[in-house]
């Protein structure tokens, strides 16, 4: 879709998401020095490896804002320009839906759910998620609409799709103080989301388009003959062939977070083996440490242990299993932390010991040996604190 000869590609939401945070200042220097650190607990990758754009804030002062891989903006530019087309804007097909001010818009389309519940905030998923997701949104998600308007693209969706689709959302809404309604789209969802831009925009850009700040577009400008098909072709197959690609990293990722939470389970039954039930080793851990702040021992000896722990956590979060605890004691008289290790290799060891000193804490190599293809090690540690 164009408008005013520039090109717009619409991205499937899939690939970004939106979030809100909450950032006092209105300085855009502030806010852009802020954002990363406010929205990298939301997202399962590194913070870095997205392009986030704002919203207009919200009166109750939220921000709201949207992610997408700099990879895939910077691709899509780099092949507009190997082809010498003009780049106008990237938007994410979700935040394009129509809606009407108190109003939330669900698209079906045979394949994903679309949300968007306000200007530049919304949601993508995959068909078979929707019952799940639904029920979390209506759950979580504040600032209910009056109307939840329900968009059906006739040439994705059978009669029975229809119905199954029906039956989800009366079960997930019924308690629900606003009303749903359906709207038959004799069309397909990308020509719905063609012309509701065309319409609605015109040639202004919106807000929540990606290419601004480091990627803004470098203007517009009368069309050619060229024969833009074939490449369209080829876009189509990048995108398609970018969004597998994701898939697959956020597949990886998601084993690597499941195999991470897997061995701080295993680190946490090793250090209180009479607890049966771990739901959340964070707040189980700070319940043992308010538990032992009532007597100076049992502080001295958790201080201890969760500096220590903080820092195996670390270590093996950069360098899988670079550090295995065996065994934990602790020497009341000397005020001690014995902690038994299996360490990679005698660099890793070193490592622990700095990172430990770093953190205001003396360390004493009680022995240390090759153990086949590890070293096993003993370590003194007590606090250097006054």
């Amino acid at each position: 879709h164009s408008y005013q000869y520039g090109i717009t590609l619409l991205v499937s939401g899939v690939n970004t998401f939106t979030a809100e945070v909450t950032i006092p200042s209105k300085q855009t220097r502030h806010i852009a020095q802020a954002l990363p650190y406010m929205i990298e607990d939301q997202v399962a990758q590194d913070v870095a490896l997205f392009h986030l754009i704002t919203g207009d804030r919200a009166p109750d002062g939220e921000l709201p804002v949207v992610g997408i891989p700099r990879e895939l903006v910077e691709g899509s530019q780099a092949l507009f320009n190997q082809f010498d087309l003009p780049l106008d804007s990237i938007l994410p097909d979700m935040l394009c839906l129509p809606r009407k001010e108190g109003e939330w818009s669900l698209l079906f389309d045979g394949r994903h759910l679309l949300i968007k519940r306000s200007e530049v905030d919304g949601l993508a998923i995959e068909m078979d998620a929707a019952p799940v997701v639904l029920a979390s949104v209506m759950e979580h998600w504040q600032d209910q609409p009056q109307v939840l308007r329900v968009l059906f693209c006739q040439e994705h969706l059978n009669e029975n799709l229809q119905n199954w689709i029906k039956t989800q959302i009366s079960g997930q809404v019924a308690d629900a103080g606003f009303e749903v309604e359906y709207d038959e789209i004799n069309s397909n969802d990308f020509q719905l989301i063609c012309d509701h831009v065309h319409s609605h925009f015109g040639a202004k850009k919106p807000r929540f388009d990606f290419l601004q700040g480091r990627y803004a577009s470098s203007g517009r400008r009368k069309p050619s003959a060229f024969n833009w098909k074939p490449l369209a072709a080829m876009v189509a197959l990048f995108v398609v062939s970018y969004t597998a690609f994701l898939y697959t990293q956020a597949w990886k990722m998601n084993q690597e977070a499941a195999l991470l939470d897997q061995e701080t389970k295993t680190f946490y039954k090793q250090l209180f083996p009479r607890d049966k039930r771990i739901v959340d080793v964070k707040r189980q851990m700070q319940q043992h440490i308010a538990e032992f702040e009532s007597g100076a021992e049992g502080q001295s000896f958790m201080s201890l242990l969760a500096l220590a722990g903080e820092q195996i956590y670390d270590a093996n979060r950069t360098d899988n299993d670079a550090i295995s605890p065996r065994r934990v004691s602790y020497d009341e008289g000397q005020g001690d932390l014995r902690l038994d290790l299996l360490v990679k290799d005698f660099g890793k060891l070193e490592d622990f010991k700095t990172k430990l000193q770093q953190a205001e804490l003396a360390v004493e190599t009680a022995s240390a040996a090759r153990d086949k293809d590890r070293v096993k090690a003993r370590l003194k540690i007590r606090s250097e604190r006054s």
